[in-house]
């Protein structure tokens, strides 16, 4: 990432010595934490959040992205601890949390992709097989589903027509194209892709926000199970027995094992 200015930790307390030797020297060590921003009420308009990915590679830092061979409780309550900040932050009123994939985990589906308006309908006319998708917000009715086509340009549809106006969804002319790619404060036109979405706003019915329901019990579990890893760590036994190896995970171990034998440096996929 070149960025480093924009970039935060979502919890800094978490850090590994490894994470830390590699990235703090290039970060500024005194920005504060997206947890930190959401408790103070100094989020940004928009903040993107991105789990930590493991590849192939079994040691190093805990991952939580929900993907093998990861374990899917760590995504979760990385996704629980996004809301926890958020519902007890002072901007909460004004949330909206997305929680999304960025493919559909090898489920069936059965509903045929339609035809999706693109600028190249010979290449990308098409859409693709539908991925999960959580959206978040006081405004939002309780337990409802959706049945507005959305794709992954809604996201970004939404955020232009929040904070940038419906100017930056029109076809520039030939002229103002130039113009526009000339500055490089003001997004440009992202294609008929995102013009033609719909955008998120229109889940946003209710008359007034609510206030976040009861999770208490959730903290409670996340914070005895991480107190129970600890306790592992230093030699006590665990109060949940430890679950077995799936066959994805024990032929990830083999794969890795026989390309090491082949000569494959360590710390690589």
């Amino acid at each position: 990432m070149s960025n480093y200015d924009r970039f935060a930790y979502v919890d800094k307390t978490k850090l590994s010595w490894s994470t830390e030797a590699e990235e703090l020297p290039v970060i500024d060590a005194a920005s504060a934490s997206f947890l930190e921003d959401a408790a103070s009420g100094h989020l940004p308009s928009v903040a993107w959040v991105d789990p930590n990915f493991k590849d192939l590679k079994l040691y190093g830092g805990d991952s939580n992205d929900d993907h093998p061979p990861s374990d899917v409780r760590n995504g979760q309550e990385l996704v629980l601890t996004v809301y926890h900040a958020l519902a007890i932050g002072p901007q909460w009123e004004t949330t909206m949390l997305v929680i999304t994939y960025d493919e559909h985990g090898g489920f069936f589906d059965h509903v045929a992709p339609p035809q999706a308006p693109d600028d190249d309908p010979n290449m990308f006319g098409q859409y693709g097989i539908r991925v999960p998708a959580i959206v978040v917000s006081p405004s939002v009715a309780r337990g409802s589903a959706s049945h507005t086509l959305f794709d992954n340009t809604s996201i970004i549809k939404t955020i232009l027509l929040r904070f940038c106006g419906p100017a930056d969804l029109t076809p520039p002319s030939p002229a103002s194209r130039l113009i526009a790619w000339l500055d490089l404060g003001h997004p440009h036109y992202m294609g008929k892709r995102t013009a033609e979405a719909n955008d998120l706003g229109v889940l946003l019915t209710e008359p007034s926000p609510r206030p976040s329901p009861d999770r208490s019990a959730l903290v409670d579990q996340a914070a005895a199970r991480r107190a129970d890893e600890v306790r592992q760590a230093f030699g006590t036994a665990p109060t949940v027995a430890a679950s077995p190896l799936t066959d994805l995970q024990v032929g990830i171990a083999l794969a890795a094992r026989q390309l090491r034998n082949k000569g494959l440096p360590p710390a690589q996929p």
